[in-house]
């Protein structure tokens, strides 16, 4: 091949080469260049604006498995559980400088979902404690996860509300003189603890359906693996992906003597109010009706059969 061939070769090549260099130039680049109008966005800007959108669709899918049971569908908060989160002090920063937190907004966010708060900040206001979602922490949930959720809760900033979730504690008065202490309530043989004192309107509870129907259990099977399956686990053995996170850990439902010692009323009486003293499940009656809490519960009791 002549040196005069050689050298039209790599010119050829060279242009070849350069065109489509120019093309992503112009697509990434264009504004700078004046080759793209201000109004108008580069790939390179439309592919992050994609790529953001999805960040936040992934973050709304992990809010909905983990969250939204004790801070609210949209992060409004569960009164007495947990504070709403959809607010505007915590986005504009009020929150962050009122308690001393020197970073930033989506720090405080991202840290407060990584590391968990396994005290609770107010204890008169809410009785959830925030778990450890982060693997770094020891949690279920990867770094990318994390950023999605926090993605997610920052996508409500520009039209957050004014919600007052930290009221001023209430300044005690004098303590009140000792009296007789009460009589404790008789403890029930065979009965777990967290179904020791239950209140009279949850005893008389009946359940309106039959505890072996299948159809009943095929409908709490639905509900169970959308709102319990992510803390108990897909099999009811209490070791769901945030089950790591949680302490206590969630029942373990395949478990035949605790299950032998829940009855049916204690069992509908912690799932409408909750796990009880120092436990993170969350109440679901704000969540679930009453036919729903029924149809889940006798799903839960299908893996012993326990009636």
């Amino acid at each position: 091949m002549s040196t005069q061939l050689k050298i039209l070769v790599g010119f050829i090549f060279t242009l070849l080469t350069c065109i489509p260099l120019a093309a992503i130039g112009v697509n990434d680049l264009g504004r700078d260049f004046s080759l793209v109008s201000v109004d108008e966005q580069t790939v390179m800007e439309q592919r992050a604006a994609a790529l953001a959108g999805r960040n936040v669709e992934v973050g709304a899918d992990l809010f909905g498995q983990y969250c939204y049971s004790c801070h609210g569908k949209r992060g409004e908060g569960l009164p007495s559980v947990a504070p709403a989160i959809n607010r505007k002090d915590l986005f504009d920063g009020r929150r962050e400088k009122e308690i001393g937190w020197a970073g930033s907004v989506e720090g405080f966010i991202r840290n407060s979902i990584a590391a968990g708060r396994p005290v609770s900040s107010r204890a008169d206001l809410y009785s959830a404690k925030m778990p450890i979602w982060g693997q770094e922490f020891g949690g279920p949930l990867r770094t990318d996860q994390v950023n999605s959720l926090v993605a997610y809760v920052l996508n409500w900033q520009s039209q957050a509300p004014e919600v007052q979730a930290w009221p001023p504690a209430a300044t005690p008065g004098p303590a009140p003189t000792a009296g007789p202490s009460p009589t404790p309530a008789p403890t029930k043989a065979g009965v777990i603890p967290q179904c020791q004192n239950m209140p009279a309107q949850f005893a008389s509870k009946k359940s309106p359906y039959k505890l072996d129907d299948k159809t009943v259990q095929t409908q709490g099977k639905a509900i169970y693996d959308a709102q319990c399956a992510a803390c108990h686990g897909s099999a009811g053995r209490g070791d769901g992906a945030a089950a790591a996170a949680l302490n206590p850990k969630p029942a373990n439902f395949t478990d035949k003597t605790f299950m032998q010692g829940m009855p049916v009323e204690c069992h509908f009486w912690r799932i409408s109010e909750g796990g009880g003293v120092g436990s993170p499940m969350p109440p679901w009656k704000t969540s679930l009706t009453e036919d729903q809490i029924w149809k889940v519960l006798i799903y839960e009791r299908s893996w012993t059969g326990v009636q």
